[in-house]
């Protein structure tokens, strides 16, 4: 049996709060939006619903890859695994039978718990792994908690997590281990002290029995400016409420530490921020021209869409820019986060991410693109691009290769230095100050009357009359397109691999639009 579907903060019996360490875990990231989610199941406001496939994805692969860490400790300790079925959480009485029977197998000393089920009354939890550590000269017989996260590190919510599985096994009277493990997605092991993270663990964990309580006794749904809770600025419900209420985190670059010096001051709206003359304490006059004039150009914006204004900040940066070369290129990696390979004998993947597409198009548009549908392919792709380069420059020794943001020159590091091909090559590319980010130099030259300074955001000046409409309109509905098309590869249907082929063709013309 493979992990459910987190468990979110419920009513038992209709009146008993009970909470999750999923809980921390989304008040952690806004208190606004998971006080929200507690709103909505008290019907006082509409749930939010969010279509994330990304998530979807990660999350399948996640029970896949705690399924192989199972199978690893089945065939170490075999029967003697013990294994709990999660019981219906609003059912009291089969809650706490599971807890009593998890509590009796670790007393009864199995050496491995899977899907331990923890419920005091108020908290409830299934933990992943529990192992039995063996007594040692100092130490007697104790448990240690391990949790399977697909992550590359360990996060504060996975630690926050152990920490509460550590605590639940100590009220119990069952010896804990002084370490607690996250089973990472790359099969490696990140170790860390509870007496570093218990303490942490329980100031969150007051803090969310708080303001769960708090949104029980109101009667009405929470308020978007309400100080009490923290926002992140970033979720649907926060982005719901930035719209609705014209808020000033609309604009640009703002902060969160600016808005509430911005707020403080009477100023809650882009409209207020766009015709303030008078300064703000904590925001510097620069920053605040800034910001204002972002403010007052994204209200100039079309409304409807089309090309925003843009005003010039400091031509400096582009006269900085390399003279126009015949050989110019601009180049732009697709990238898969979640493509990870096993290797024989070996089922956990210890590499992670799969850049499939390097693509890049001349000043002629011609476009050029290497695909890679696992490492050896990459690494094939890698050097084909890399020999494409060594072979253009000895013809245009002046050109440069365009992108925009970082992304593909760390990724150009990471490749080379993942497949030991290239990483002098690379090197010298940078040292000679081949690759230019664009990205910095548009914001350093420009405020343009957007929200988005993303190079899909500002399509509208750099594209003119070339306007394209396809599915694949952004980098994770591209990520999206190619997960699918690949298992459509793998089909044995002749029209399912046709469809997956023209897939990979929108994802191509994608990259070169």
């Amino acid at each position: 049996m493979v992990a459910a579907s987190l468990v979110s903060m419920y009513l038992l019996d209709g009146t008993t709060p009970i909470t999750s360490a999923s809980d921390l875990t989304a008040a952690s990231k806004c208190e606004f939006a998971f006080l929200r989610s507690i709103d909505a199941k008290l019907g006082r406001v509409e749930a939010t619903v969010e279509d994330d496939p990304m998530y979807a994805r990660s999350s399948k692969l996640g029970d896949e890859h705690e399924l192989r860490v199972l199978e690893q400790y089945r065939a170490e300790f075999g029967d003697a695994v013990r294994e709990f079925d999660r019981p219906d959480v609003r059912d009291r009485a089969a809650m706490e039978q599971a807890h009593r029977e998890t509590m009796q197998a670790f007393r009864d000393g199995a050496p491995l718990v899977f899907q331990a089920v923890f419920f005091d009354g108020s908290f409830v939890g299934f933990a992943d792994f529990i192992i039995r550590m063996p007594a040692t000269e100092d130490k007697p017989a104790r448990y240690r908690v391990q949790d399977t996260k697909l992550a590359r590190s360990a996060k504060v919510p996975a630690l926050l997590q152990l920490a509460a599985y550590v605590e639940q096994l100590s009220a119990a009277g069952i010896p804990v281990d002084d370490e607690v493990d996250v089973i990472l997605g790359d099969g490696s092991v990140s170790t860390h002290l509870v007496a570093d993270i218990l303490p942490v663990y329980r100031r969150r964990r007051e803090r969310l029995v708080c303001i769960v309580q708090e949104r029980l006794d109101d009667t009405g749904p929470v308020q978007w400016d309400d100080p009490r809770y923290v926002i992140d600025g970033r979720c649907a419900d926060c982005e719901r409420e930035i719209a609705e209420r014209r808020d000033v985190l609309l604009v640009a670059r703002m902060r969160l530490t600016q808005r509430e010096r911005l707020r403080a001051a009477g100023v809650t709206t882009i409209e207020q921020l766009a015709e303030r003359t008078e300064p703000v304490e904590g925001i510097a006059a620069a920053t605040l021209e800034g910001l204002r004039e972002q403010a007052e150009l994204q209200l100039l914006a079309p409304a409807a869409g089309g090309t925003p204004p843009v005003r010039l900040i400091s031509a400096d940066p582009i006269a900085h820019l390399p003279a126009p070369d015949p050989g110019d290129i601009f180049f732009d990696f697709e990238g898969d986060p979640l493509y990870t390979e096993g290797s024989p004998g070996n089922p956990v993947g210890t590499r992670w991410g799969l850049d499939y597409l390097f693509g890049l198009v001349d000043v002629d548009k011609r476009f050029s693109a290497w695909w890679a549908h696992d490492f050896a392919a990459e690494r094939a792709a890698l050097r084909g691009f890399l020999d494409w380069v060594a072979e253009r420059r000895a013809r245009f020794p002046g050109l440069h290769i365009y992108h925009y943001a970082a992304y593909e020159r760390t990724h150009l590091l990471a490749l080379a230095a993942r497949h030991g091909t290239g990483e002098e090559e690379v090197d010298q590319l940078l040292r000679e100050g081949v690759l230019v980010d664009l990205y910095p130099v548009v914001r350093a030259a420009v405020r343009v009357g957007s929200r988005s300074y993303s190079i899909k955001k500002l399509e509208p000046l750099y594209m003119g009359d070339e306007h394209r409409e396809s599915d694949v309109k952004d980098g994770a509905a591209s990520i999206e397109a190619y997960a699918h098309a690949r298992e459509l590869a793998a089909s044995p249907d002749a029209a399912d691999r046709e469809r997956g082929d023209a897939e990979l063709a929108e994802i191509g013309d994608y990259n070169r639009y």
